[in-house]
């Protein structure tokens, strides 16, 4: 199996690892990941419209720490840049390109991981 270009390589070999010895767990981490990841980016781009940097922050966070147990970093790193947005950003241009960054990472790593569930 060849691993995904937008995912860590580690963190493919440990998902394989877990997959072999509970098989089926990797599909199963992707399921929940691809179902809670686009309610994260709808809390994110709701605070970005109302503003609401304590929103912005939690759900960055959570979408964060998700991206980076599966090994997504490309996706950690968007999040990780929203999470840390300062107050005077919110409603930039600088904001709006983060949030950018943030959807095309996050499409980019849903079929990342689509495709190696797929495999395992």
């Amino acid at each position: 199996m060849t691993a995904p270009t937008t995912l860590h390589p580690d963190a493919v070999a440990l998902l394989n690892t877990l997959d072999q010895s509970q098989p089926g767990s990797t599909v199963r981490l992707v399921r929940l990941f691809a179902a809670d990841a686009p309610a994260l980016l709808s809390r994110i781009e709701l605070g970005h419209e109302r503003r609401d940097l304590a929103e912005i922050n939690q759900a960055a966070h959570f979408l964060r720490s998700s991206a980076l147990a599966l090994g997504a970093t490309e996706l950690a790193d968007a999040a990780f840049r929203l999470e840390h947005l300062e107050p005077s950003q919110l409603g930039s241009g600088a904001a709006e390109l983060r949030l950018a960054q943030l959807r095309i990472s996050l499409r980019d790593a849903l079929l990342s991981l689509l495709e190696l569930s797929s495999e395992s």
